[in-house]
């Protein structure tokens, strides 16, 4: 049984772990930068209060992103993702997979963000399924992808 950062084990299924207090985190930032915009700009200014509620927006985005599942069972050869708690459940097999994708940000040479992604051919549909987000470095979507690579018994090319 190996030890992995990114996933738990239970039985013969992993499930991705959620990172609570970074999204907390986000939450607490975006609400106080609302809470600056609407306290600084003048009332009679309405564009206080709709910064104040799109940062509002964000902040339970941020929270509602700490409800993804996504959970690998290599005895089944599936990947169920669930994107959200109000979205629902699919399931993947590991037939329709293709392969890993990693999307990288960049801005003046500085990596803002990179996320991994599975790939997979449904019906001859390309459909992406995230894995992990890393901010400013594209390795904690390389590491991640190594554990699902092993997880799922893909040898690596």
């Amino acid at each position: 049984m190996s030890n992995y950062k990114y996933f738990t084990q239970e039985g013969n299924k992993f499930h991705l772990k959620t990172s609570m207090s970074t999204a907390v985190v986000r939450s607490v930032v975006c609400l106080a930068i609302g809470a600056t915009l609407y306290f600084i700009i003048p009332a009679e200014k309405k564009i206080g209060i709709w910064a104040a509620l799109l940062f509002l927006i964000f902040a339970l985005i941020n929270l509602l992103k700490t409800t993804k599942k996504l959970t690998i069972d290599p005895n089944a050869k599936t990947v169920i993702h669930k994107n959200h708690a109000l979205s629902g459940e699919v399931i993947y097999h590991f037939d329709n997979f293709d392969n890993f994708y990693v999307l990288s940000s960049r801005y003046l040479f500085i990596t803002l963000d990179s996320t991994a992604f599975f790939i997979f051919d449904q019906n001859g549909n390309e459909k992406r399924v995230p894995i992990v987000v890393g901010l400013f470095s594209k390795q904690p979507a390389q590491n991640a992808i190594n554990e699902v690579t092993e997880i799922m018994g893909i040898e690596a090319n």
